[in-house]
């Protein structure tokens, strides 16, 4: 099993923290993990990705062309994004807008909600767990100060 998964979207908007956890929980399940982040001019608005290879083999090569997942949670990272529009599974900010404007999720947590749904679609995979990926979640954001929004948000997301 090699699952691929690319992550992309704004400068700040928590793509390498996404990535971050769920290596983190993916590993401590004994599976061999490829992590690449690619940014350099996010902190001027640029865009920010990550390449995350999860396999129960050791992986040989880190790259990939076609995500079995891919998330794309702003239109500059989309338009960069061109030659992975193939995705089995395709997440976009757009498709999940008004639901999490109705559940009041701000827009820092938006980072938070698409972590709980590709937590929940790694879950089905017997990859790990979400109370894992809650619980270094809690870890790493408890002290914020907008904790509550962002187990909010998390919740949703396992929750869709």
């Amino acid at each position: 099993m090699i699952l691929k998964i690319l992550l992309a979207g704004d400068g700040g908007q928590g793509i390498q923290l996404i990535s971050d956890l769920l290596t983190q929980a993916s590993f401590a399940n004994g599976f061999f993990v490829s992590q690449i982040p690619n940014y350099g001019l996010e902190q001027r608005g640029g865009v920010s990705l990550s390449f995350l290879i999860i396999s129960d083999k050791e992986i040989s090569y880190p790259k990939f062309t076609k995500p079995d997942i891919l998330l794309v949670m702003s239109e500059q990272a989309r338009k960069r994004m061109d030659r992975y529009q193939n995705a089995d599974i395709r997440m976009q900010i757009d498709d999940y807008f008004e639901k999490l404007e109705d559940q009041k999720i701000e827009k820092s947590s938006y980072n938070i909600f698409f972590l709980g749904l590709i937590a929940k679609l790694l879950e089905e995979k017997n990859i790990l767990q979400t109370e894992q990926v809650y619980g270094l979640l809690e870890k790493k954001l408890s002290k914020k100060p907008n904790w509550e929004g962002n187990k909010n948000a998390f919740k949703l997301g396992i929750a869709d």
